[in-house]
Formats: C-alpha cells, structure tokens, sequence
C-alpha cells in the first residue's frame, strides 16, 4: 500500500469515526431532551428579592440618639432612634392635672345638681304654702274681713313663689342635663381627660422608636440633632431569612410552570459550587410592563410586539439560606424542573403562610392604667 492509499485509508477512517460519533451524539441528545430536557426551563433574568420594612417616626421631634447604623444586626423591639421626650413628657404631666381638675368639676356638678334639686323642693314648699294663703284670703276677703289690699299683697307672693318655683326647676333640669344617666367616671368630660392622659402617654411611649422585626439596617438617613416630623422613613431594616427569588421567564417558557415544582438555583455571589434548591411559589398575574409607570399600549402608540418577561416567584429552603445568606439584588441562575405540569396554570403553593405581623405596637397599658387609677384615687 502506497504512502498515498494509506493517508487516504486514515481520513476515511477518521471521517467515518467522526460520523459515528455525531450519530451517537445526536442520539443521546435526542433522548436526553424526550427524557430531560423538555422539562427544563432557565433563566439567568433572576434576581433575589425581600421585604424592606422601612422605619418611621409615629410622633414629631428632636433626634438624640441612634443606636443603629447600617449593616448592623438587630432584633425585633430593639431600640434604633431616640426622639427627645421632654415635651411629650410636659404634655403627660398636663393631662394628668387636666384629669384631676375634670374629675373635681364633674363632681362638683354633681354637689351642684344635688344642691338645685334642694332648691326646687324648697320653692316647692313655698309655692304650696303661698297658694294655700292666697285661697284663704280669696274666702276672708269674700266676708269682707281683710282689706282688698291684703289679697293683692298675698296674690302677689303666690305669683312670685310660682316663678321661683318655675325658675329652681329649670335650674335643676339644666344641670340635670350635664350629669344624667352618668357617674363621675362615666362623665363625658372625664372619658375625654382620660384619652387624652392615654394619648399623652403613648405620644411619650412613641418617642422611643422600636425595630419592628428582626433583621440588619440599610438606608440610614436620620441624624443626631435632626428634627424629624410624624411619617417620617429614618431607615430601613432587611429581615434576610425570608428572602425569595423573582424570576423573569419569556412568555414563551411558562406554558409549563405549575406552583409547587422544583428548582435548582445558583448564585453569582457563592459560584456554581453552591446550590440551592427551592419551589415555585406562583406566577405574577402580570408581565413586567404591565405594571410599569407607562404601560404598553397599542391605542397611544407605543405598544411593540416584542417577548414579553413574566415574573415566578420561588421561595428557598431555609436551611441552605441560612447557611449561604442571599440579599435582596442578588443575580440568580434558576433551573425550574417542568415535568410535573398537570396543575392549573393559577394555582399557588399550598399551605398556609406565616401572618405578617409585629408586636412593637403592641402597647402594654398597664403603666397608664395604674395613673389613671391613682388619679381617680386621689380625686374622687
């Protein structure tokens, strides 16, 4: 065989080699897709998102202590912000004297009721005892043994004695007005002193500001000495374990996600040597643009047929959250596992999630009762 015949023996061979293993390739492609692949979807458009509880001030007034910056941890009920107390603490001390001074005037109202009802009663008396001589009168007069002068002085008293009595009884309706069907702690006036001493005292309690969950501080922009007004964001704290994944799939790649498959995701941050594996929890009833400050639309003119983004949120194991911690912003790599795509396509994860709530707000009024109390004590 000639050098010639043997170099094209070899790219015979080789070419054949190469055919084979294209077959072989294109083969195990095929089956990897009908078995694997196909129930795959991707995205590299994900991201890490979180809640951001901001902070803000209940009542207005001057800074003067911070006890947190930012990156640091906190804990639910510590203290972030001191607002200085001492008008709060003035306005406290007002209402406690203002309560005291209510109780003290209702129960002169009471005396004073007491007192108009004595009134009538006496007016009473004398009104029978000026009608009773006048009629006598009427008949002495009739046998000429009184003056007709002495029956006008006797006429006189009885209409007199009638407009006390009319007077004295219109007095005592008058204050009646102002207490009845009430006690003194039942009055009006003091349930008003009194929410006034509560909301004094919690306008005092709301000075001091609370972290309202667990988490680490960001956007911090309050300062010391700032004067700080009532609704007012000081900064942010960002409870990091109950972060969850925005994924934004093409239009195209949802026909098949259900809530409640699995996911593998990976994290720029950690590099494809971490995994973690969550579920989807539901798909956004939106596109992206949908819920932009200019929506698309084809009546303005601005509308383009282009693919649209659909955002899945997927919540994380916990375990591996702990262990590898994420932040809001983070990119993500997400894999979601389609096989299983017999659910309704509206369906969420179920399971009943944890209520969103804090007990920061939850006042104990114990403190203000045992004023209020004492008050009452001292007064009534």
């Amino acid at each position: 065989m000639t050098k010639i015949e043997k170099h094209t023996l070899k790219k015979k061979n080789t070419l054949v080699l190469l055919s084979f293993l294209s077959i072989i390739s294109g083969v195990g492609l095929y089956f990897w897709w009908s078995l694997l692949g196909q129930f795959h979807e991707t995205t590299e458009d994900a991201y890490v998102a979180g809640d951001i509880v901001s902070v803000m001030s209940q009542v207005s007034g001057t800074v003067t202590d911070i006890m947190a910056d930012n990156t640091r941890q906190v804990h639910q009920a510590d203290t972030l912000v001191q607002i200085n107390p001492l008008d709060a603490q003035l306005t406290l001390q007002q209402s406690q004297a203002n309560l005291a001074s209510t109780i003290r005037t209702v129960r002169n109202e009471f005396a004073t009721l007491e007192e108009e009802k004595a009134n009538v009663d006496v007016a009473y008396e004398a009104l029978n005892k000026a009608k009773h001589d006048y009629q006598r009168r009427i008949q002495l007069r009739k046998d000429n043994l009184i003056s007709a002068e002495d029956l006008s002085h006797y006429k006189s008293t009885f209409t007199s004695a009638k407009a006390s009595y009319h007077a004295a009884l219109k007095a005592y309706d008058a204050g009646k007005t102002q207490v009845d069907n009430t006690t003194v702690l039942t009055h009006p006036d003091v349930l008003k002193a009194e929410s006034a001493l509560r909301t004094a005292w919690l306008t005092l309690h709301r000075t001091k500001i609370l972290a309202p969950v667990e988490g680490y501080i960001a956007q911090r922009s309050v300062q010391v000495g700032q004067y700080v007004s009532a609704g007012s964001n000081l900064m942010s704290v960002i409870p990091l374990k109950g972060v969850w994944v925005t994924a934004n799939f093409k239009e195209t790649q949802i026909g098949n996600i259900r809530a409640g498959q699995d996911v593998i995701l990976q994290s720029d941050v950690y590099g494809s040597h971490v995994v973690y594996h969550g579920k989807v929890l539901g798909i956004e009833p939106g596109t992206g643009s949908a819920f932009s400050l200019l929506p698309s639309s084809n009546a303005t003119g601005n509308w383009i047929k282009v693919v649209q983004r659909v955002p899945v949120r997927i919540v994380l194991n916990e375990t591996e959250l702990e262990q590898h911690p994420l932040r809001p912003g983070l990119s993500m790599h997400v894999d979601v596992n389609t096989e299983n795509a017999g659910k309704p396509a509206l369906g969420t994860l179920s399971g009943n999630p944890q209520p969103w709530r804090t007990n920061v707000f939850d006042h104990n009024d114990k403190e203000v009762d045992a004023i209020i109390q004492k008050i009452i004590k001292d007064n009534v």
